[in-house]
């Protein structure tokens, strides 16, 4: 345990697109699991062609290590769009099964990302929001990019999250202070 009076239950890691926010969360996620806690939920790298451009998102099990296609922007995958994206549905209800069997099993629970479908189309992960809000659930760490943060700030509805701002300056030591707020 760290020096924090009242560990924090829901931390949100936000910043612009590009910065580095899921690779942050994979982070966090290995200094808590150096801690001896149990780690579940999701993460979403991006999927890169070989001329290193982004025309996907993966969804990868933080416990199992597997990984599904959630979203290509190069074909249609019959699901959801939001902007260049197409989303495969099968994909996004393994991803919601992959964060609720970490919900009360793993000590920190990561979600990556909330964003404009969830948000905006109430779709994709959406499920996991009224877990945000629950008390009785793990300590959660959400992925948010920084333009939609005020949106899922209104969700919470009087959850107050801590929330840590990803840049070029503090990239190298964040994710400890994460670790160190929630534990």
């Amino acid at each position: 345990m760290s020096d924090v009076p009242n560990p924090a239950r829901l931390a949100l890691l936000t910043g612009p697109v590009g910065a580095g926010k899921t690779t942050a969360a994979e982070r966090v996620a290995g200094l808590a699991s150096r801690r001896g806690l149990t780690c579940g939920g999701l993460l979403a790298p991006a999927m890169r062609n070989a001329c290193g451009y982004k025309v996907g998102i993966w969804g990868m099990d933080v416990s199992a290590g597997e990984r599904r296609i959630l979203a290509r922007t190069d074909r249609e995958l019959g699901g959801p769009t939001v902007g260049p994206y197409s989303f495969d549905r099968a994909a996004l209800e393994w991803a919601v099964g992959v964060i609720e069997s970490a919900l009360g099993r793993c000590d920190l629970v990561l979600v990556d990302e909330i964003g404009k479908l969830e948000l905006w189309q109430g779709t994709g992960l959406a499920p996991i929001l009224p877990h945000l809000i629950a008390e009785r659930v793990s300590r959660i760490l959400v992925v948010v990019r920084r333009s939609l943060l005020a949106d899922l700030q209104t969700r919470l509805r009087g959850v107050v999250p801590s929330v840590f701002h990803l840049n070029p300056a503090n990239r190298e030591t964040l994710p400890q202070q994460i670790v160190d707020r929630l534990f």
